[in-house]
């Protein structure tokens, strides 16, 4: 996350760590007073938590609390840290609801549990339902632990509780995304838009309220705070649409997690509209084939990837993409910050979209 050549130190990667680690080896001592298989789900959350991440939220309150003159990063350093505490939340969620069992590369808790209790429950569907049941406790301990890290911030309560009603507001939304993301699976073809999805489920809490946060912490002018959240709104949704390509395009020994679970799931993405847009008669009979199917086989994932483009599907998405942001970098210039700091906010559109995973 660093920014080459620039004279703003933007990675606190290390120092956001130290944060999360000494928390999560707290909470781990406590929950083993508990009973020691409590101690052992604390455990797995921190392994998944050091199995992966960019740590790209607790990044983005940071370099805006410093580009908006924020000069003591150390006092701020829980509430950017519970950024990824909610993300880790949220993801696990996630995968509960996809049904999927990796995630970095490793077992998510899903996949973890599945196997620890594979000799004790011998019924699969109870094997799956004993393990989410965990990962459903887990996220919501996350998403609890948020709270508790913005709580221990040495600012004033007043900070304080604006922090906690962004991170509350962050919540509510990216629940709404989530329900409109799985409903898409069974509602009328055109009755969600995807890029409503888009904002709720991703720019809402992965890009708005970390920036919003920093902004917030550091007294932005007001006029700021709106263009900054628009710069965020744009940025989100293409950063979105990228994700749902690399759901589908992507290489999973790169992103740690399936390339076929959004179409065995049958989710109408943004990507899955403009198929539906573009694609002709035959080639749509041929993607309802398989498309949904969750004992889908790998030539028939195929099948469906190379309809993708030949459709130009993917390219109108990746054209999308462009669109998107073009109107971020537009929207950035009506920011009020120096030019070195424009500069950390574009680099971070590049990171945000350049990516593999």
């Amino acid at each position: 996350m660093a920014i080459k050549n620039s004279p703003i130190k933007t990675n606190y990667k290390l120092e956001v760590n130290r944060v999360i680690d000494d928390f999560l080896k707290e909470n781990i001592a406590k929950a083993s007073l508990i009973d020691k298989h409590y101690e052992s789900l604390w455990k797995e959350l921190y392994r998944l938590m050091s199995a992966g991440g960019k740590r790209m939220r607790s990044q983005m309150t940071i370099m805006v609390y410093e580009a908006f003159g924020g000069t003591n990063v150390e006092n701020i350093l829980p509430i950017a840290a519970a950024q990824e505490l909610l993300h880790l939340s949220m993801l696990i969620h996630d995968d509960i609801i996809d049904r999927d069992t990796t995630r970095y590369g490793v077992d998510n808790i899903t996949g973890t549990y599945e196997k620890l209790y594979a000799n004790q429950v011998l019924n699969n569907d109870d094997l799956r339902h004993y393990a989410q049941s965990v990962a459903l406790l887990a996220g919501d301990l996350l998403i609890s632990a948020t709270y508790q890290l913005i709580g221990s911030t040495p600012i004033s309560a007043r900070k304080i509780l604006a922090v906690q009603r962004l991170f509350g507001k962050s919540i509510f939304e990216v629940a709404g995304g989530e329900l409109l993301d799985t409903e898409s699976v069974f509602r009328p073809i055109g009755e969600i838009d995807a890029k409503t999805i888009a904002y709720y489920k991703t720019a809402s809490y992965t890009f708005i309220g970390p920036l919003m946060t920093g902004a917030l912490l550091a007294n932005a002018p007001i006029n700021d705070q709106l263009q900054l959240s628009l710069f965020a709104e744009y940025l989100g949704i293409a950063y979105q649409i990228k994700d749902d390509l690399i759901g589908v395009f992507g290489d999973e020994k790169n992103t740690g997690k399936s390339s076929t679970s959004d179409l065995r799931e049958g989710k109408k993405t943004f990507l899955i509209e403009q198929f539906l847009i573009l694609g002709n008669k035959k080639q749509i009979e041929q993607f309802y084939a398989y498309f949904g199917v969750h004992s889908m086989t790998i030539p028939q994932v195929q099948i469906l990837k190379d309809l993708l483009v030949e459709s130009y599907a993917k390219k109108a998405v990746e054209n999308a993409i462009d669109v998107y942001v073009e109107k971020a970098k537009e929207t950035l210039v009506n920011i009020n910050l120096t030019q070195e700091h424009q500069d950390v906010l574009d680099n971070l559109i590049t990171m945000a979209i350049l990516r593999d995973k």
